[in-house]
Formats: C-alpha cells, sequence, structure tokens
C-alpha cells in the first residue's frame, strides 16, 4: 500500500480509498507497508495540519521547516497529526522493515524497471517479503511497467 493512498483518504478525495481503509479495519483485507511509507505518511499528515491551522499556505517541507525555525512552538500545536498516524497504525497494517540489505538490494528495481529510490523500496520490499507480494494499491502510474505486479489504483479521485 503507497503513502498516496493514505493521503488521498485523509484529504476526502477518493471515496475508494476511504472504502478500502474501511476493508482494512473490519480486517476484510489485509495491506502491508514498509517504514518509509509510514515515514511519508507522517511527514503528509504534519504538513496537512500545518496547512490546516494556517501555519503555512501550501504544503511544503520548506515553508513548514521555515515557520518551526522562526517559531519553534508552533510544533507543540501540531497535534492531529500524530493521532492520525497513530489511528491508522492501529488499523493493523502490516509493517515491513527496511534493512540496510534491502537498501542495498533493492538497486536491481531501481535500475531494472527505472524506478525512483522510494518506489523501488516498495516493490523491493514486497519482492523480498517470506511469501513475495504481488498487489499494491497506489494512484503512482510507475508501476504499470512492472511484470506479474496486480496493481489496484482508486479511479474517483477528485483533484
Amino acid at each position: 500500500m503507497d503513502t498516496i493512498i493514505f493521503d488521498l483518504y485523509f484529504r476526502s478525495k477518493s471515496t475508494t480509498c476511504t472504502a478500502f481503509i474501511n476493508r482494512i479495519a473490519k480486517r476484510e483485507v489485509y495491506a502491508y507497508v514498509n517504514t518509509q511509507i509510514l515515514s511519508d505518511l507522517l511527514h503528509k499528515l504534519m504538513l496537512a495540519e500545518a496547512v490546516n491551522k494556517g501555519y503555512i499556505t501550501r504544503r511544503s517541507a520548506s515553508k513548514l521547516k521555515n515557520k518551526l525555525s522562526s517559531n519553534r512552538s508552533v510544533a507543540s500545536n501540531l497535534t492531529d497529526y500524530q493521532q492520525q498516524f497513530e489511528d491508522i497504525l492501529a488499523l493493523g497494517i502490516k509493517v515491513l522493515r527496511i534493512s540496510q540489505k534491502t537498501l542495498v538490494e533493492t538497486k536491481r528495481e531501481r535500475t531494472q524497471y527505472g524506478l525512483m529510490t522510494g518506489d523501488s523500496l516498495h516493490l523491493g520490499t514486497m519482492n523480498r517479503h517470506s511469501t513475495p507480494i504481488d498487489n499494491i494499491v497506489t494512484h503512482d502510474s510507475d508501476f504499470a511497467h512492472v511484470p506479474n505486479l496486480n496493481i489496484w489504483t482508486p479511479m474517483d479521485v477528485i483533484s
């Protein structure tokens, strides 16, 4: 499962993503993420809260970093994102660890499929799971040319 699915869910941009997250909560489907996806999610949630609370005007890490540099107390006012993150973890999503070995070995996915580092880590952790995972839920077309990969993508994303 890719970070964008969570992002679309939290921004109410796809009823399909909301339904999918609800199915995970009901244990109708099992979802796997790697630690990078969780890190990305935490980052996106913090940025979204900063925008929603008016600390920055758009989801930009550099804008939030500048805001925090000039006013460190802003961080103590950003608390909703952490609860949202913990609520996602409580759904029972399986977390796949990214090891040093995986970081090195995913060079194969980067060179073979022309993927950026994040996508190669997604695919690499899927490929290296004890039972390889051949389904991905994403709104990222970069996986379209990977053979034997079932891609599940929301078709109702609101811009």
